[in-house]
C-alpha cells in the first residue's frame, strides 16, 4: 500500500531530491532531508528551539553529513537523487510505523522527528542527545504542540484530519460568501458559521476558500471531524459518549487555534437519541455555549429543517450563511477551469461552446441539482465516454446525449432521421387513431413546436383537455401518443381522479404530510415524474377530482413544476399533461351532422358547460381544448380492422397465421358497433366471436409451427379452417 504523506513531508522530499540534484549526489538521504526541515519554513525548526537546541551549531553538523555525501558527474543529470539510501529508507519506515501506532491518516513531520532518533549511530542523532533530545523529551513536547498526534488515550486524531488548500484551484466568485464566513467566525459569541443551500451549489468550495485564507494568514487551522470513524465500534451504551467527550476535552486543551468542520452535523447530532443516551446535540450545547470550540458545518434545506429546525437551543449558537447558486458568468468561468482539466485527465479535447451548452442542458432537465455541479458532471462524464471509445473529441452532441442517457427526455438536435419522424408524426398518430383528425393534429403540433423550441421551455410541452363520449378514443389517443415519442405505451403515467373525490386523498397526489402513512414514499403523481423526468401524463375523469386538485394543477400548467410534500420541486417541463372528461356527451352524440363533423352551436354549447364545472383559470391555463367526435360506421369497420391486426400479431408470435375474408369486417362492424358506448363494444365481439372460438380450436388441434387459419362469415355466423 503506497504510503500516504502529509504535504509538508512530500514538499521537504521534493526540495531534499532538488538539493542533492544541485550537489551532485547520486542518493537521497538524510542529510538532504535534514537541512530542507530545519529550514524556517518548516515545524521542525521551531520545534527543536522549543527544546533549547542550538539551531546553528545543528545546522553545522547537517552541512557537515552533507559534505561527507559523495559526488559523481553524470552526464544525465536526472539520475541524481534517484534514489534513497538504506538509512533514510529505515527513517521512512519506523515513521511510518508511528503513523499507526498514533493512527494518523498520513504521514507528518513529527513522525519523521521520532522516527531519527531511533538512528543512534546518527552524528545528527548523536548531536540531538547530546542537547537532551530524548524520546520522552520528544514525545511530551510533540504532545503539548501538536496533541491531535497523540492516540495513546484515544482522544482524537484518528477523527480529525487537518483540511489543507488545493493550490491548484483558483477562487471564482463567492467573495460576499466567503467575506460573511470570516466575519461569523471573527466574532466573539456565536462564532460558529452555518452554510445552508442546495446540494451541489458549492458548499464545500467556500471551506476550500477559507483554507486558503487561513493558509495565507497562518493564524487557524481547520480539521474535519471523521463521523465514521468516531461512531465505528460504539456498540454498547456509553462508549460514544465517552470517546466524544474525550475529544472534546482534547480539543478545548489545545494550545493552538482550531476550526472544527463537521460536514455530516445532522447525522451527528442524531447519535444517541434511539437508545435513550445522551445524544450528540446536547454533548455540544455547553461548548457552544462557552465558546471554548469553533464548528464550520454545511448542509442542505432539506437537512435544516429535519436537524436544526426542531432544536432551536442547538441553532441558536449557529449563524445562517444563505448559500445560492453562482452567477451564470462565475459557472462560465468555474467551467473553463475545469474543462482544463477533464481534458487532461481524460486525454480528449472540448469542441465548440461545450461549457454554454453543458449549462444550459443542466438548467433545463436536470432541476432536482444546483449549478455548477450539475454542468461539470456533464462536462465529466461527457470526457469519460469518448475517451473510452477511443474518441479524441466531446462535443455539445455527445453533452445531449449523457443528458438523454440519464432522463430519457430526446434533447439533441433534430436531426435528418428525427426530422422524417416528426414530419410523419401526424400519419404515425392516425394508424391507430381513427375519426379523430382535430385531436391528432392539435396534439402533434404542439410536439413540433417543442422540438423546433417554439415552446414556452417553462411550461409542460402540452396540456390539453379532452372531452368526448366514452370509447373514442381519448384515452388510446394518449397510449399512442407515449408509444410513438418515447417507444412504449408504459411509459405514459395514468391516474384514475375518481379516486381523488375526497378532500384528504388530494395529498397522495404529492405525498402525505411528514408523520402520515405513505410519507416516505412520496406522491403517485411527483415520485412517478421524478423517476421518470419524461412522460405523457393521463389524468382519466377530472371532472371528479376534488376542487383542491385544481389548485395543485394550476402550478404545474404556469410553472411546469410541483413541490411534493418533502419540500422537493419536481419538473413537470418535459412532459405531455392529457386530461379527459366525458363532459358533455350528450350533446355531442345528439348533435352529429351526417359527415361526422359537431355543429358549431353544439361546441359552444359544451365550452359553455365546461365554465360551470372549472374554474376560468384553471380553464385559461390549458393549451387546448379537443371535443372528440363520435364514431361513425365507417370509422367502427377502420377500428375492427385495427384490433382484427392487432390479434394477428400477437398469434404470429406464435408461430400461428390467422387470415380473414373481408365479409368478416363488415360484420363485426355491423354486430358490435354503438355509437353511444364507441369502440369498447367493438373488442367485446371480436373475443366473443372470433377469439374464443379461435382459441378452442386452436387448443384441439394443436397447429404446428406454420399453422394458418382462415376466417369466412356466413350470415351470423363465423367458419374457421386450417389451410
Amino acid at each position: 500500500m503506497a504510503r500516504q504523506n502529509d504535504r509538508l513531508v512530500d514538499q521537504a522530499l521534493n526540495e531534499a531530491h532538488q538539493l542533492a540534484v544541485a550537489r551532485q549526489n547520486y542518493q537521497l538521504d538524510i542529510p538532504h532531508l535534514w537541512s530542507v526541515l530545519i529550514q524556517p519554513d518548516y515545524s521542525a525548526a521551531d520545534f527543536y528551539q522549543g527544546l533549547g537546541v542550538n539551531l546553528d551549531r545543528l545546522r553545522t553538523i547537517v552541512d557537515q553529513e552533507l559534505d561527507k555525501l559523495p559526488r559523481f558527474e553524470q552526464s544525465d543529470s536526472t539520475r541524481y537523487g534517484k534514489t534513497y539510501s538504506q538509512r533514510l529508507k529505515r527513517l521512512l519506515d519506523r515513521a511510518e510505523q508511528y503513523q499507526r501506532e498514533f493512527a494518523d491518516e498520513r504521514l507528518m513531520v513529527e513522525h519523521l522527528i521520532l522516527a531519527l532518533n531511533q538512528q543512534a549511530s546518527n552524528p545528527i542523532t548523536i548531536f540531538l542527545r547530546a542537547q537532551l533530545v530524548n524520546e520522552d523529551r520528544l514525545i511530551a513536547a510533540l504532545n503539548k504542540s501538536k496533541p491531535l498526534s497523540n492516540n495513546q488515550t484515544d482522544n482524537g486524531p484518528k477523527y480529525l484530519q487537518e483540511l489543507q488548500a488545493d493550490s491548484d484551484l483558483p477562487v471564482i466568485g463567492r467573495q460576499s460568501e466567503l467575506t460573511d464566513l470570516i466575519r461569523v467566525l471573527n466574532r466573539q459569541t456565536k462564532n460558529n458559521a452555518l452554510l445552508v443551500g442546495p446540494p451541489g451549489v458549492g458548499k464545500r468550495t467556500i471551506i476550500r476558500d477559507l483554507i486558503k485564507h487561513l493558509d495565507q494568514t497562518k493564524a487557524t487551522k481547520i480539521y474535519r471531524l471523521d463521523l465514521g470513524q468516531l461512531v465505528a465500534g460504539t456498540k454498547y451504551r456509553g462508549e460514544f459518549e465517552e470517546r466524544f467527550t474525550k475529544l472534546l476535552n482534547n480539543l478545548q486543551d489545545l494550545d493552538e487555534k482550531i476550526i472544527l468542520y463537521v460536514d455530516d452535523l445532522p447525522g451527528l447530532t442524531t447519535i444517541g437519541q434511539a437508545d435513550g443516551a445522551i445524544s450528540a446535540a446536547e454533548m455540544l450545547k455547553p461548548i457552544l455555549e462557552a465558546g471554548t470550540i469553533q464548528l464550520v458545518t454545511s448542509m442542505t434545506h432539506a437537512e435544516f429543517r429535519e436537524s436544526l429546525d426542531p432544536d432551536p437551543a442547538l441553532a441558536r449558537h449557529f449563524q445562517r450563511i444563505p448559500i445560492e447558486e453562482p452567477s451564470e458568468r462565475e459557472v462560465t468561468e468555474i467551467l473553463a477551469v475545469w474543462e482544463d482539466r477533464f481534458a487532461a485527465y481524460h486525454g480528449v479535447s472540448y469542441q465548440g461552446d461545450c461549457i454554454r451548452v453543458a449549462i444550459n442542458l443542466s438548467k433545463r432537465y436536470l432541476s432536482e441539482r444546483a449549478l455548477p455541479d450539475k454542468a461539470l458532471d456533464l462536462l465529466d462524464e461527457a470526457g469519460a465516454m469518448q475517451g473510452n471509445d477511443g474518441s479524441k473529441e466531446v462535443t455539445p452532441e455527445d453533452l445531449a446525449y449523457i443528458v438523454e442517457r440519464h432522463t430519457g427526455v430526446k434533447v439533441r438536435g433534430v436531426m435528418a432521421t428525427e426530422r422524417d419522424h416528426l414530419l410523419n408524426l401526424v400519419p404515425m398518430l392516425h394508424a391507430k387513431i381513427i375519426g379523430q383528425n382535430e385531436a391528432v393534429e392539435k396534439v402533434a403540433n404542439a410536439i413540433i413546436r417543442s422540438r423546433a423550441g417554439i415552446q414556452n421551455p417553462q411550461r409542460p410541452i402540452g396540456s390539453f383537455l379532452f372531452l368526448g363520449p366514452t370509447g373514442v378514443g381519448k384515452t388510446a389517443l394518449a397510449k399512442r401518443l407515449a408509444e410513438v415519442l418515447y417507444g412504449d405505451q408504459n411509459e405514459m403515467i395514468r391516474i384514475d381522479m375518481s379516486e381523488y373525490m375526497e378532500k384528504h386523498a388530494v395529498a397522495r397526489l404529492v405525498g402525505p404530510p411528514p408523520g402520515y402513512v405513505g410519507y416516505e414514499e412520496g406522491g403517485q403523481l411527483t415520485e412517478a415524474v421524478r423517476q421518470r423526468m419524461s412522460a405523457v401524463i393521463l389524468l382519466d375523469e377530472i371532472e371528479k377530482a376534488h376542487p383542491d386538485v385544481f389548485n395543485l394543477l394550476l402550478q404545474l400548467l404556469d410553472e411546469g413544476r410541483l413541490t411534493d410534500a418533502k419540500g422537493r420541486t419536481i419538473d413537470f417541463k418535459n412532459t405531455i399533461l392529457i386530461m379527459t372528461s366525458n363532459l358533455g356527451s350528450t350533446k355531442i352524440l345528439e348533435s352529429l351532422e351526417e359527415n361526422g363533423e359537431l355543429v358549431s352551436s353544439t361546441r359552444n354549447s359544451v365550452l359553455e358547460d365546461l365554465k360551470h364545472q372549472f374554474r376560468p383559470e384553471f380553464l385559461n391555463r390549458i393549451d387546448d381544448i379537443i371535443l372528440f367526435n363520435p364514431l361513425t360506421s365507417i370509422d367502427a369497420e377502420q377500428i375492427v380492422k385495427l384490433m382484427l391486426a392487432e390479434l394477428t400479431e400477437r398469434l404470429q408470435n406464435q408461430h400461428v397465421n390467422l387470415e380473414f375474408d373481408p365479409a368478416v369486417v363488415t360484420y363485426l362492424a355491423q354486430v358490435g358497433f354503438d355509437p353511444v358506448f364507441g369502440a369498447r363494444p367493438l373488442q367485446r365481439t371480436i373475443v366473443q366471436m372470433i377469439e374464443t372460438p379461435l382459441a378452442n380450436k386452436i387448443i384441439r388441434q394443436a397447429p404446428d409451427d406454420s399453422s394458418t387459419y382462415y376466417i369466412t362469415q356466413d350470415q351470423d355466423r363465423f367458419t374457421i379452417n386450417q389451410k
